[in-house]
């Protein structure tokens, strides 16, 4: 090969090396830089809401999990967030058959305390499997007892009105005995301002109601935060 076609080739070669290959491999180390950062960020977002996903109920925390498991762009952590979904679809499961088999347990027994406690870890599973935060506010709600099924048209005038006022009131139960006075029973001092306020509401169809507090439910487990009972007396 004479020199000036070694000039050539060299001079090709350093083109290649120089402008191809580096192209390539900037082309690379570009790829890889811009996948560590879209990692970083997505472990970024993902820690926000590491207190949010360790904290709250099942039901927000396998929302949270579909999700990321889902729009992760990083391979290995959305295969991360798929087992994570995993195991929260587990617990959510879980807690599902729980919820229904105290359902069952409370549509069998004729125990009225038996049947209100039930009920209320029947509400509690609820809000854990609903996917909206439990942070949120809680709506209060009314459970209504009456001991005579006359009262019942009259009792019911009373649940549509605290339900314009954004209470909940499940239903009217008939119950073999009551207080010898009407009262709104509350289970938090926290909630005594409330209790007496709906009460308050009550009187105005339901005359002499008063809220009154019963003690030893105050960390209850059974009983969810604004719970309140209205017990009619056979007379109002």
């Amino acid at each position: 090969m004479t020199d000036e076609r070694f000039k050539v080739w060299m001079t090709f070669w350093q083109f290649f090396l120089g402008t191809v290959v580096l192209g390539i491999v900037s082309t690379v180390i570009s790829w890889q830089i811009q996948t560590r950062e879209i990692e970083i960020k997505e472990q970024e977002a993902s820690a926000k809401f590491l207190e949010q996903a360790l904290q709250e109920d099942v039901g927000v925390r396998r929302r949270l999990a579909q999700y990321f498991s889902t729009v992760t762009r990083s391979e290995a952590l959305r295969e991360r967030w798929q087992e994570y979904a995993r195991v929260i679809d587990d617990e959510f499961r879980e807690t599902l058959a729980q919820k229904q088999e105290l359902e069952l347990a409370a549509s069998k027994t004729e125990d009225t305390q038996a049947r209100e406690w039930l009920m209320g870890r029947v509400a509690q599973l609820d809000q854990a499997l609903s996917p909206q935060s439990s942070m949120a506010p809680v709506s209060p709600r009314v459970y209504v007892h009456i001991v005579r099924e006359e009262q019942r048209s009259k009792a019911e005038a009373v649940a549509d009105a605290l339900r314009t006022s954004a209470v909940i009131v499940p239903g009217v139960d008939l119950v073999k005995s009551g207080p010898a006075n009407s009262e709104l029973r509350y289970f938090r001092r926290v909630e005594q301002a409330e209790a007496e306020g709906i009460a308050s509401t009550i009187s105005a169809l339901w005359p002499g109601v008063t809220a009154r507090y019963v003690a030893g439910y105050e960390n209850s487990t059974g009983i969810r935060p604004r719970h309140f009972e209205l017990w009619l007396s056979a007379s109002p």
